[in-house]
């Protein structure tokens, strides 16, 4: 893993901070897949969840209202689906982790709300994890099916969505722009935040 090198060439080479964000996560994905089905869709959808509030929060203005609306009680951003769907809006995530992410969505909804008769090999879940994008960082042909194809393309997602969160955090990556502004009917003397209306 330490050979990841970002497709935009943006970095010759992983810093050392990232190196060891890469040694955690991989830690983290090797006892995911040590544990049964159930656990592994749970972790995933649950990582995933964590990651994409704190991307979110990461991007977004450093306010209390940036808060509310991705932690606490009700907040708009709270759930991993809210969460999937205004990563790719703000452009955080791709199209490919867009739909790999919706898929584990669902998945996770069947494992959570049965506990009987649930399996990746189960036809509908099945079907949904040979949808996945089976993108590998190096370009290698991700597993075909089942357990194997869902840590491989989600472990990625993962990896790719953390790592884009610290490096918004350590100011290697852009926060959102701030286009806000006042309206006046003065000329502006200054360039700023304020646009003139005549």
């Amino acid at each position: 893993m330490n050979s990841i090198v970002p497709a935009d060439g943006e970095h010759v080479a992983i810093v050392e901070r990232e190196k060891e964000e890469l040694d955690s996560l991989n830690r983290f994905m090797k006892r995911v897949g040590e544990q049964d089905e159930r656990a592994i869709v749970l972790a995933l959808a649950a990582f995933i969840e964590d990651t994409l509030g704190g991307l979110l929060i990461a991007y977004f203005r450093d306010c209390k209202a940036t808060r509310d609306l991705v932690n606490g009680f009700n907040a708009p951003l709270g759930t991993l689906s809210s969460r999937i769907k205004a990563a790719f809006a703000f452009g955080l995530s791709t199209e490919d982790q867009f739909k790999d992410l919706e898929i584990l969505r669902k998945i996770r909804n069947n494992f959570a709300h049965d506990w009987e008769g649930v399996s990746l090999q189960r036809n509908d879940i099945a079907a949904m994890i040979g949808q996945l994008s089976g993108y590998t960082f190096d370009g290698k042909v991700a597993p075909s099916g089942g357990k194997e194809r869902l840590l491989s393309s989600l472990s990625n997602c993962c990896v790719e969505l953390y790592l884009f969160k610290e490096r918004i955090e350590s100011n290697k990556a852009s926060k959102a722009p701030d286009v806000s502004h006042r309206l006046t009917t003065t000329p502006p003397t200054e360039r700023g935040r304020t646009r003139y209306v005549n």
